[in-house]
């Protein structure tokens, strides 16, 4: 029994030997599934693109559109033709201000311009301050131009003009045009009795630099 079973045992061993070994067929199965994610995560990616993109705000040019319109307005509005005034535009030059080159006063609008180019071009307008003295409308000539000086209140101007005297409630009142000395923009209204026309520094500049003695000056309402 003992070398019987050995030899089975044996002979086992041997079949178990020679035969070959089992080849395991390869599956496609996990490629396949690994392609097929790959393309379904590239589509979602594909998709959530496209409703990005439909869902930004899309940049239009009517801001654009709006600033250049605006823009242009302004510049409408400011300009001001050399002879007769506009309803529609209140820094107009006012209608029947004279002729030639002047300085043309409004004392309602509180506003000066310098007509210049033989009366048919504004060369600059700007806002002043009127004195607590109006000059009555009409025609004056300047007298005198004066660096620095004191008004009639009491109050250091710079760049005066002198364009003419008129009696005013009893008083002989001297008008003139000027800036207040170490002030740059628009001065407060005086309190005091002054016939000074005050305006910003750099226009009262303006002013005494394009007139001379004798140069016309109108007064309108």
């Amino acid at each position: 029994m003992g070398t019987r079973g050995a030899g089975t045992r044996a002979a086992t061993a041997r079949r178990e030997v020679s035969r070959p070994p089992v080849r395991r067929k390869q599956t496609h199965g996990a490629t396949y599934s690994v392609i097929l994610m790959t393309v379904v995560a590239l589509f979602g990616v594909a998709v959530l693109a496209a409703q990005a993109a439909r869902a930004a705000p899309k940049v239009s040019d009517t801001a654009g559109k709006s600033s250049k319109s605006a823009a242009q307005t302004t510049a409408t509005t400011t300009a001001s033709p050399a002879a007769g005034g506009s309803a529609a535009n209140p820094n107009a030059l006012p209608a029947n201000s004279g002729s030639g080159d002047r300085v043309v006063y409004s004392e309602s609008g509180q506003r000066i311009w310098l007509v210049g180019g033989g009366g048919g071009t504004v060369e600059r307008t700007f806002a002043v301050v009127p004195g607590t003295v109006a000059a009555p409308t009409g025609s004056y000539s300047v007298t005198r131009k004066e660096p620095g000086s004191t008004g009639s209140d009491g109050t250091p101007v710079q760049y005066v003009v002198l364009f003419g005297q008129r009696v005013v409630s009893g008083e002989n009142t001297t008008f003139g045009f000027d800036a207040v000395a170490n002030v740059t923009g628009l001065p407060p209204k005086p309190t005091s009795r002054t016939g000074g026309v005050r305006m910003a520094q750099l226009d009262a500049q303006a002013l005494f630099n394009f007139v001379s003695v004798g140069s016309n000056v109108t007064v309108v309402n």
